[in-house]
């Protein structure tokens, strides 16, 4: 029974996906990372949309930040991802509008099932919805969805959802206190 519900998660790749993993990374050592200057945000954008990312205006990603697949990524309108954070994107990742991936966040969707004797690879999406905030050297696990407004706190290990204008913070992370906001 188990395993059923990991059979859709179950990673084959094919040999154009490897290929297509191959020139993405060559792209990126030599026409992404090397234009690190914020004059050049446009053309990064420009170079991950080339390779389906989906990105709405405004969204940023440091040149410096590792995206593992840029197909599988989706940054809503003015959402950053900052330096060196590593987006580990076998399955799909969606980043709300307004959203701050801070410098070292790594967001993972993808792990391996240890029950079973092949170690099977699968993976799960993440959801970030909007205006929350990943603050720096935070871990956000397969299949997360960070609600609306929420902070993940730095060096935090999110496994679970984190509910909307919740704060969360420790390894593993835990609820700490509502977010209230003073200007609304």
């Amino acid at each position: 029974m188990r395993q059923q519900e990991f059979d859709k998660y179950i990673d084959v790749y094919t040999f154009s996906d490897r290929i297509k993993r191959l020139v993405w990374n060559i792209v990126w050592a030599l026409f992404f990372r090397p234009f690190a200057l914020p004059v050049f945000n446009g053309y990064r954008r420009f170079v991950l949309k080339l390779f389906g990312a989906r990105m709405d205006k405004g969204s940023k990603v440091y040149a410096s930040a590792r995206i593992w697949a840029p197909w599988n990524l989706e940054m809503g309108e003015r959402s950053c991802i900052g330096p060196d954070a590593i987006i580990y994107n076998a399955g799909h990742v969606r980043i709300g509008k307004k959203v701050v991936i801070s410098q070292y966040v790594y967001l993972c969707t993808a792990t391996h099932d240890y029950t079973s004797y092949h170690n099977t690879l699968y993976w799960k999406g993440i959801e970030i919805d909007d205006y929350a905030w990943i603050a720096a050297r935070a871990f956000v696990g397969p299949g997360v969805h960070v609600g609306e407004r929420a902070i993940i706190g730095a060096c935090a290990v999110q496994t679970k959802d984190a509910e909307p204008y919740g704060i969360y913070g420790g390894n593993p992370s835990k609820y700490l206190k509502k977010r209230v906001m003073r200007d609304e």
